[in-house]
């Protein structure tokens, strides 16, 4: 055989070799973050705990808080029965797009019987950081929260940039401030806390592109009276397969140079938290507990004027 054809075979046999290997690894990268742990548990009725006004009491001062995400943030890796429990009084959830009349206890998994364009699969939902939180927040303000969930598991920034999860966003932030003018409560604090980035790393977003579409997708909701987004860094992807590092220093840089975003915790952003991961990118409950009590203490300590 002639030196020119084995070059060209050659050349033909590499070329395929590397589009298949990229493609396996493209396959597996996208297996290993889209691997929902399912939730078997059926959906059952919840009772609400406040559904009228009741005038006849002191209303009661809460701060109102949205978190936003991905799947960390909607708990697929966690597991609610190791959830630390909400004692009554100390914290609620509000469900804008599904329940507008209704308040209910916080029950793990948060977020699970919310809907709306923000919404992630319920079976996808097991158990959430949000409990630890509000129990840590709780203790350190005195002042209950009205959480209201807006995650999505898959989700990049330019899914929170969009007109229609801006619009979602701004409803449900609009309707739970009416509801609880409506019934009674008077609102202290108005935050939002975000836990997203896998996503945009996979893709390999710029730091600037990233910071730049946090400030738009959260911008409606300033201009309506929100005062603080707090930023939850995701962490480290395992085996090596990508790396978080520059969405997280966008987060961080971003945190630095503009005071409507404050650092609440990078606690997952560490190699010793790869023992509370599931699988390549999702954390199990014990991991969620932890990152949400330092968020949640962080959060307070802003909370209270003292960050």
């Amino acid at each position: 055989m002639k030196i020119a054809e084995l070059i060209k075979k050659s050349i033909f046999v590499t070329v395929g070799i590397l589009f298949w290997g990229s493609l396996f690894n493209s396959l597996e990268v996208s297996a290993t973050v889209q691997l929902p742990k399912v939730n078997t548990t059926p959906l059952t009725q919840q009772i609400p705990i406040v559904n009228a006004a009741d005038k006849t009491q002191a209303p009661v001062t809460v701060d109102v808080i949205i978190f936003a995400g991905q799947s960390n943030m909607s708990g697929n890796g966690g597991n609610a029965l190791l959830s630390p429990v909400v004692p009554p009084g100390q914290g609620y959830e509000y469900r804008p797009a599904t329940a507008p009349n209704s308040l209910f206890p916080v029950i793990e998994p948060f977020g699970r019987y919310e809907g709306g364009y923000i919404s992630d699969v319920p079976s996808y939902q097991n158990g959430t950081l949000v409990s630890s939180f509000m129990n840590a927040y709780f203790a350190k303000t005195g002042v209950p929260v009205v959480g209201v969930p807006a995650t999505h598991g898959g989700t990049d920034s330019s899914y929170w940039v969009s007109d229609a999860t801006k619009a979602d966003l701004l409803s449900r932030f609009i309707k739970t401030k009416a509801y609880l003018a409506s019934n009674n409560f008077t609102v202290r604090r108005k935050f939002l806390v975000f836990l997203q980035g896998e996503s945009d790393a996979v893709k390999g977003i710029s730091q600037t592109e990233y910071k730049n579409n946090l400030i738009s997708a959260f911008q409606p909701l300033f201009a309506n009276g929100l005062e603080q987004v707090f930023i939850i860094t995701p962490g480290y992807a395992v085996d090596g397969i990508y790396s978080y590092d520059d969405v997280v220093n966008a987060q961080k840089d971003l945190c630095n140079s503009n005071n409507l975003f404050t650092l609440a915790s990078d606690m997952l952003h560490s190699p010793a938290m790869n023992a509370y991961l599931n699988d390549a990118v999702h954390y199990n409950q014990a991991g969620l507990n932890l990152v949400g009590a330092n968020a949640g203490t962080n959060a307070a300590a802003f909370a209270n004027g003292g960050f």
